[in-house]
């Protein structure tokens, strides 16, 4: 059997319309939830995460520093 995936690629969706965007969190951390741009709305609302996508084992640097930087910034607001 396989060793289980260090990241988790999930689907957040918007609390008001539904809008989706894909986000990678480690598999270990707690579901993820963070203020976004909604399109459909035209502002900002709360994404709580909806469902599982994928697991990775690896990610490319650029894409681990993508999400972590993301993460500081939705910590923040």
């Amino acid at each position: 059997m396989g060793a289980k995936s260090k990241y988790v690629i999930v689907q957040l969706a918007s609390v008001i319309t539904g809008s989706t965007r894909v986000w990678v969190r480690e598999r270990a951390a707690e579901k993820f939830s963070g203020i976004f741009h909604d399109p459909a709305l035209g502002r900002s609302c709360l994404f709580e995460e909806s469902r599982r996508i994928k697991g990775k084992n690896e990610l490319p640097k650029r894409v681990k520093q993508m999400y972590k930087h993301c993460e500081l910034i939705s910590s923040l607001q």
